[in-house]
């Protein structure tokens, strides 16, 4: 059998230096180990891992898409995006079928996997994680101003997001759960040859539905911040009523949107620049299929 190659990325965004030492990490304590065989690995963005930026003139993890490929065409990121799709893509130089985006976030989200769109391959993969480590999903879908994202770029991937932690700082807990995940993705190519993956019943997502903005004055500057018992609420509930902003003059600004949505990213620090003080979800329950398996196996393993 042949094995086709998970590409690991850390360092898409520059400043998010936890999950670049924790590769670094699992191929040092691995390097004798079988479990590297199933990986390649790269750095992102290395210009803007150097700098300590998330990005030198775009994001990269919005630049893999026609419109930023136009519209940014001079840019390093959208450079780099070509690049690693040459390289990685799943035609290219060292083809990969799969990849994994290892972020952290500054919010208190703790760990979890982000899916874009609805492949039956990656509602597979992120079904075991979850089955595992018990993660919540969160599936990006339906915003046509958040698009070009990296793990979109081949035909199976998904991204897992950590947190929280400050950007440009190490945390050992944080890069120890990186080395948990990946260590289990190491042994995942030899489990499905095998057929000893346990698939749940059903995965239980969070679906985005829209972003909010902090509120601003008519000079469009912030004057309002995240209230005090919605921070670090990530994953839970909030219904019309519920305080989620706070003016200077102490006043509670409510929500008054539909009940029952979740909110995700909330005041992550590298979103203010996006105008996004918190995305909302609604929860979904989806049945999961044994030709998933099958599907995965075939496509993963050959």
């Amino acid at each position: 059998m042949t094995e086709k190659k998970i590409l690991v990325i850390s360092g898409t965004h520059g400043n998010e230096l936890n999950p670049i030492w924790g590769v670094n990490k699992f191929k040092n304590l691995n390097r004798d180990s079988s479990k590297l065989r199933s990986f390649e690995f790269t750095i992102g963005n290395p210009k803007a891992v150097q700098a300590g930026l998330r990005y030198v003139d775009v994001d990269l993890n919005r630049s893999f898409n026609n419109f930023h490929n136009l519209t940014n065409k001079n840019s390093y990121e959208v450079n780099r995006a070509k690049f690693l799709q040459n390289e990685y893509g799943f035609l290219g130089i060292k083809a990969c079928s799969t990849a994994i985006d290892l972020h952290t976030t500054t919010s208190g989200m703790g760990s979890s996997i982000v899916l874009y769109g609805r492949r039956e391959k990656d509602f597979c993969l992120a079904a075991i994680l979850q089955s595992k480590f018990g993660l919540p999903i969160y599936l990006h879908e339906k915003d046509n101003n958040q698009t070009g994202f990296l793990v979109e770029a081949w035909p199976c991937g998904l991204v897992i997001e950590i947190g929280p932690v400050a950007q440009n700082h190490y945390d050992s807990r944080i890069i120890e759960r990186f080395l948990i995940i990946l260590d289990f993705l190491g042994d995942l190519i030899n489990n499905l040859k095998n057929k000893i993956v346990y698939l749940p019943e059903e995965l239980s997502v969070f679906v985005h539905q829209n972003s909010i903005d902090y509120p601003r004055n008519k000079n469009l500057e912030i004057n309002a911040l995240i209230h005090p018992s919605r921070i670090n609420q990530d994953w839970k509930v909030l219904n019309s009523g519920d305080p989620l902003f706070l003016n200077f003059q102490d006043e509670v600004i409510a929500y008054n949107g539909e009940d029952d949505v979740y909110p995700v990213f909330i005041g992550e620090a590298a979103y203010r620049e996006k105008n996004i003080a918190m995305s909302f979800t609604k929860k979904e329950i989806i049945k999961c299929k044994q030709k998933w398996i099958d599907d995965l196996i075939n496509y993963l393993v050959t």
